[in-house]
């Protein structure tokens, strides 16, 4: 992924990586993650879905509408495309983690489940879907976590079952709608609403290309299908939105302006002052001292 060449690869980083124990089957990768969180806040990308199941430590996760926080025995299930991570405890953050594609989720929705033709609810996820953990899940954690412990890789033919049964049980369980919504839209159509994505990743510095991506669509498709749901051009939408998201942040926190131009999705910081008092007419310092006089 050359666009956002600026962020950790997350995938990469761990594929292949002697520090991790992990099995792996074609695209679907099981690791067992031990790695303290040296860079707080950090961005990173990753081109495929993931489950989280911490083991020991803690994290938040910060999207444009809230904060996520993962401790020992929660679980998360994570978007592909850009997050924001916060160390929130000292030392190591152990996890395991299971990386899977869109096509497999939908190729098993639609091939093992047998799910063809139900429309999905308009019931929008955010990039992180905390999970409801019941004892069958936690079982099934721990069941895979015992794998790293035997002498002998588990086979190739078993991890496959092994993602499936995840898969299979979360989508046909009721435990968690949000979920079981999204492998739906994975299921019933290749690309993604373009909305849900537009308003999952804003505040990250991606290219155009990157967004084009993430909506299974070129990036000429991307531009004229943005065109057709929003009305307006997507660099234009972009900087629109991260100026209100400045503007938030300005009214409700003690960041400084450099931090706020990274949280906002803005290249650099003298760009970000220069559009910002263009729209509000003030600089972010004189708009946030505006703010405090009684």
């Amino acid at each position: 992924m050359n666009e956002a060449k600026d962020m950790l690869d997350f995938y990469e980083f761990v594929h292949g990586n002697s520090n991790f124990r992990q099995f792996n089957v074609d695209e679907l990768l099981f690791t067992a993650y031990d790695c303290p969180l040296e860079a707080s806040p950090l961005d990173y990308w990753v081109d495929k879905n993931y489950f989280c199941y911490v083991i020991e430590g803690g994290a938040k996760w910060k999207t444009p509408t809230d904060e996520y926080i993962l401790q020992v025995g929660d679980a998360a299930f994570l978007k592909k495309g850009a997050h924001r991570v916060f160390k929130i405890l000292t030392g190591e953050f152990c996890a395991l983690l299971i990386f899977t594609p869109d096509s497999f989720i939908g190729s098993v929705i639609r091939d093992d489940v047998r799910m063809h033709q139900k429309n999905p609810q308009d019931r929008h996820s955010d990039s992180v879907i905390p999970l409801v953990l019941n004892q069958s899940l936690h079982d099934y954690f721990k069941t895979v976590l015992n794998f790293f412990s035997e002498p002998l890789p588990p086979s190739k033919s078993l991890l496959k079952i092994k993602f499936k049964e995840l898969i299979i049980y979360l989508f046909t369980s009721n435990y968690n709608p949000l979920l079981t919504n999204y492998f739906q839209e994975l299921s019933f159509s290749r690309k993604r609403a373009l909305k849900p994505i537009m308003e999952e990743h804003y505040i990250f510095n991606l290219k155009l290309v990157d967004f084009a991506r993430l909506s299974a669509r070129s990036l000429s498709t991307f531009k004229r299908d943005f065109t057709k749901v929003f009305n307006t051009t997507p660099g234009k939408w972009l900087t629109l939105k991260r100026l209100e998201y400045s503007k938030f942040l300005l009214e409700t926190t003690a960041l400084n302006v450099s931090e706020i131009t990274h949280e906002s999705g803005f290249e650099n910081t003298s760009h970000f002052i220069k559009l910002f008092k263009q729209h509000y007419t003030l600089s972010p310092l004189q708009f946030r001292k505006s703010r405090l006089i009684p």
